[in-house]
């Protein structure tokens, strides 16, 4: 069996009900058939952030393309993660007076048939195994509840549920992030995942995962099976259908046999 695949894309993404559209995504190949997908949410609470997560999804496409084939993957998303970090620190400091921006990141490059999954925040990748007829999260968001939660696992004697009355109105604020003139982006999580034939990835925006099911994603994907491009808009308007109220952002790639 070949461990190459040939990639159905799709990507959409929306503002929703929000006045600006703060989101950033890319999905592509390069020469040597690599695949990279990656989805960026400008911090709500900074004005502004949609500039941090444009200008980092520019770099990494830029990067990506301009090399026929990566070899060391966490050595592209170090540099790319720092020539993101470095120009928008440059736009924070010439142009908005130094006003803090900043963006989530999720990323997957496959080569073969594995991926590695790179993230910041709390935008998601999920996975599904055709095999086991399964969606499995590979990320975990990092928000102050997942953090207590991490905590508990090394110390059992702390009292999660009490850290969580104390600030529960701060549970998911991120703890992780890319942002100017900072250095929470130095701490980021990486996953190794094997795919296989028929495998499904999936990125998206809280305003997508929140509002539609990993498995309407399949129902989607067979409903639009002789149109795969628009999955990922059919995917948001579900989430818009189902009230999402935020701005809204995924991409979808399948995993198929390459032949050739």
């Amino acid at each position: 069996m070949s461990d190459r695949f040939i990639f159905n894309l799709s990507s959409s993404t929306a503002k929703g009900l929000r006045s600006t559209n703060e989101d950033a995504h890319w999905v592509g190949t390069n020469k040597k058939n690599q695949c990279l997908a990656i989805v960026c949410d400008g911090i709500g609470s900074q004005d502004d952030s949609q500039i941090a997560s444009l200008i980092t999804v520019d770099v990494f496409k830029k990067l990506f393309l301009k090399r026929s084939f990566i070899c060391n993957g966490e050595k592209f998303f170090k540099r790319c993660l720092e020539k993101a970090y470095k120009a928008i620190s440059k736009q924070s400091t010439s142009n908005l007076n130094n006003k803090k921006i900043g963006t989530t990141l999720v990323m997957i490059l496959i080569t073969g048939n594995k991926g590695e999954v790179y993230n910041l925040g709390d935008s998601r990748l999920y996975d599904y195994s055709l095999e086991d007829n399964q969606w499995t999260q590979i990320t975990q968001d990092h928000n102050l509840y997942n953090h207590f939660v991490n905590m508990k696992e090394k110390d059992p004697s702390i009292d999660i549920n009490k850290l969580c009355l104390n600030y529960k109105d701060q549970l998911f604020a991120l703890t992780k992030c890319l942002e100017s003139n900072g250095n929470t982006h130095h701490d980021w999580d990486k996953f190794k995942i094997e795919l296989h034939e028929g495998d499904v990835i999936f990125l998206a925006t809280d305003g997508v995962y929140y509002f539609i099911k990993p498995e309407q994603v399949n129902e989607i994907i067979k409903r639009c099976s002789n149109n795969f491009e628009t999955v990922a808009k059919n995917i948001i308007d579900v989430a818009l259908a189902n009230k999402s109220n935020d701005n809204l952002t995924a991409i979808v790639v399948e995993c198929l046999k390459d032949n050739g």
